[in-house]
């Protein structure tokens, strides 16, 4: 069974039969459906429909059964007192609301709508169009891209600011652990945040000019310093943390929220803090100044980092491996731009009301390869155009938000789909 957001797609779009009568034999013209009310109130605000002879400019409320009237409570609410048209799709005589006109739609749109709506909603596939996918709908799709990845950026932007107001509205500060929680790439970003909310800013500055001192301050609050080591580095590091512990009255963060399994031995946090640490000493702690007066390759070339010499032959404190540079790949690179820079840029935008900021984070992503990932793949398989940025963060907002929630009749596709 349908819900009554198929109802509100028919009206919206008037795919419904030309000649339509009301419950009392009334001619009824759709001359305008009204704006779609997503908030409280009526469905549809300010339409304007011909019923009988006459001209109507108001409100229509939309229900699967005309009791939803009475179940809602409609009859009650002020704000319902300006429905000129009550459309439903099941008439109950009985519960039929007094003094306002009655529009049935069942039988009054062509049935292959919602046998093709009902396909989508039970196809349990990885989008519920994919049996529909096909190279007429890529025009569709190309001008909606913009429109998603704003959506996403915003949707970005809102952690942002709650990040931001918990840092009393420091931006360095802020864009120092939104970094850092970017540095964790999804599976330790909880604990890199939280290591960097365990070391202040300005604490770090001081010393961001001795790289061993940042590796001691954030391997020690990340919780990695509390085990006796054999190897000279990893001792060094904890007696120059245990100094410091005491000086700044610093407490770590716990071990055990570190994850190591099911990564590869170069993504292992022990790696990625060795990194991180190399960032701020190349930088100096000055994150902020690269956004403002730095262009897209400028701060691209300050993640090309290494870690320190002691990872070139481990990937764990203790525990030796074959040699090599633990240098940051090409595609952790991307994702720090994708997901660390561009979304602050953005909120840099919106919150100090300045365009060329959110112009410049829309420009880096357009010139910026798309990632690679699984969901990416699929879409390129099924021909979308996935070649930068822009789209494949538009391709992952449509898949992660419209079509993993079915919310094909909020989607351009969906909607072209249903009309075929």
């Amino acid at each position: 069974m349908f819900g009554e957001e198929f109802l509100h797609y028919l009206w919206k779009f008037r795919l419904l039969n030309l000649e339509l009568k009301s419950v009392s034999g009334e001619e009824v013209v759709v001359l305008h459906p009204g704006e779609h009310n997503t908030n409280g109130g009526p469905d549809f605000l300010n339409a304007r429909v011909r019923i009988g002879g006459t001209v109507w400019a108001g409100n229509v409320e939309i229900h699967h059964l005309s009791s939803d009237w009475f179940r809602h409570k409609h009859h009650q609410d002020k704000a319902y007192e300006n429905v000129i048209l009550h459309v439903v799709y099941r008439f109950e005589p009985e519960m039929d609301p007094l003094n306002i006109p009655t529009l049935v739609l069942e039988g009054q749109f062509p049935s292959g709508i919602r046998l093709r709506y009902e396909g989508l909603m039970q196809n349990q596939q990885w989008i519920p169009c994919s049996n529909s996918l096909d190279g007429s709908l890529q025009p569709d799709l190309a001008l909606w891209y913009p429109s998603l990845v704003i959506e996403r950026l915003a949707r970005k932007c809102s952690e942002i600011k709650v990040l931001w107001e918990s840092c009393r509205c420091d931006w360095e500060e802020t864009l120092y652990c939104f970094l850092a929680l970017n540095f964790g790439f999804r599976l330790n970003s909880v604990p890199f945040e939280l290591m960097a909310r365990s070391l202040p800013l300005k604490l770090l500055q001081r010393h961001a000019t001795n790289i061993t001192t940042l590796e001691s301050l954030f391997f020690g609050q990340a919780g990695m310093l509390s085990e006796t080591y054999s190897d000279t580095y990893p001792v060094m590091l904890r007696e120059e943390y245990g100094y410091l512990k005491l000086k700044f009255r610093l407490t770590p963060a716990l071990q055990t929220s570190w994850r190591f399994l099911r990564l590869r031995p170069s993504n292992f946090p022990t790696i990625r803090i060795s990194q991180f640490a190399s960032f701020f000493y190349s930088t100096e702690g000055r994150f902020f100044q690269l956004l403002y007066s730095c262009g897209k390759e400028e701060i691209q070339k300050q993640f090309e980092l290494t870690a320190s010499g002691y990872w070139d032959d481990h990937f764990m404190f203790d525990r030796s491996s074959p040699k090599r540079k633990k240098i940051l790949g090409e595609d952790s690179r991307l994702l720090l731009m994708i997901n660390g820079i561009v979304p602050f840029l953005f909120f840099i935008g919106l919150e100090k009301q300045m365009i060329s900021y959110r112009d410049k984070a829309i420009e880096i992503l357009e010139s910026l390869p798309g990632e690679q990932n699984f969901e990416i793949t699929r879409w390129r398989e099924a021909g979308f155009d996935a070649g930068d940025a822009l789209k494949t963060q538009a391709l992952i907002q449509l898949k992660r938000v419209y079509c993993d929630r079915k919310r094909c009749l909020e989607c351009r596709l969906g909607i072209r789909i249903l009309s075929r």
